[in-house]
Formats: structure tokens, C-alpha cells, sequence
């Protein structure tokens, strides 16, 4: 939670433009970080707000290990939750009516992972930029942002 905050407010949550639910790893030089750079350019988050904010590569990599910290520890904590169930329940210390219940937290936060792609998609819509086409919620802001019932929802869930 702390970490999705501090995401929040660092502006970070737009800056990797790529899903993967595997992960991905940091781009490994200077030309691979241009080349992440050069994809984000294209996306709202620059077009409407970062371009006038004199922002670098440097300041890119900044927001973008941010929102990769957060996609991480999700991750980190799906898979700390999974291996030791499925460790004790292969080897039958936990009964079926736990790990039916402990299966369904470790959905509930699969699905929370779900709910943070969805959110970001909001805010990455190129062809939100159409005037025609944008969201209400989009046309009243003077910058790029996530739908604020998607964010409402990956906070609460």
C-alpha cells in the first residue's frame, strides 16, 4: 500500500507503457533506456504533461523503477504467499477447507494485480486524445490521468 502510494504521488504510474504479467527486466544500457523513453513520448502522460516539465531520461528512469518497484513487490508478494501454500498443502498440512480459503485470498490478490493494469490502461489510451472521443473525466484535467473510479477500485480491492 505504501508503495502504491508513494507511486501515486511520485507520478510514476503511467511511466511503463508495456504489461507484462511475467514482469520485464530494467532495459540494461543507455540505448535500451532511449528506446523506452522514445515509447513513453508517445503515450498521454508526455504529450499532455511531462513534455513541458523539462523531463530527461534521467528523470524517466526515476519514475519508471518507481512503478516497476511497485509491479515487483506485487509480484514478490503473490509468489511469497503461493510457494509455502502450495509447499504445505502438497504435503498435507493444510486441510481442504483452509486452502480453499487461503486459494481465494490468493486470487483476490491476482485480481488486485488485474484491477492496477486496468487502472493504468485508462490513463495510456492514445486515442483518448481525440477530443471527440475522450472520457468526460479526461476533457477535465489539464494533464494525462487514470479514470478516477478505476483508481477507486484498485484502492479498494
Amino acid at each position: 500500500v505504501v508503495l502504491g502510494g508513494v507511486t501515486r504521488l511520485t507520478g510514476s504510474g503511467l511511466s511503463m507503457v508495456k504489461w507484462r504479467p511475467t514482469g520485464i527486466l530494467p532495459p540494461g544500457n543507455q540505448a535500451a533506456w532511449e528506446k523506452e523513453f522514445e515509447e513513453f513520448k508517445e503515450y498521454p502522460e508526455w504529450i499532455m504533461k511531462r513534455q513541458y516539465e523539462n523531463f530527461g531520461v534521467e528523470d524517466f528512469k526515476f519514475i519508471w523503477f518507481m512503478e516497476w518497484s511497485h509491479r515487483m513487490a506485487g509480484r514478490c508478494v503473490g509468489f511469497a504467499f503461493a510457494v509455502p501454500l502450495t509447499y504445505f498443502a502438497a504435503r498435507g498440512y493444510v486441510d481442504r477447507a483452509l486452502a480453499a480459503r487461503l486459494g481465494l485470498l490468493f486470487c483476490m490478490g491476482g485480481t488486485q494485480g488485474l484491477v492496477g493494469w486496468w487502472m493504468v490502461k485508462s490513463g495510456l489510451q492514445k486515442d483518448a486524445l481525440n477530443v471527440e472521443e475522450a472520457e468526460t473525466w479526461q476533457m477535465n484535467t489539464q494533464f494525462s490521468a487514470v479514470s478516477p473510479y478505476r483508481l477507486t477500485t484498485h484502492l479498494s480491492s
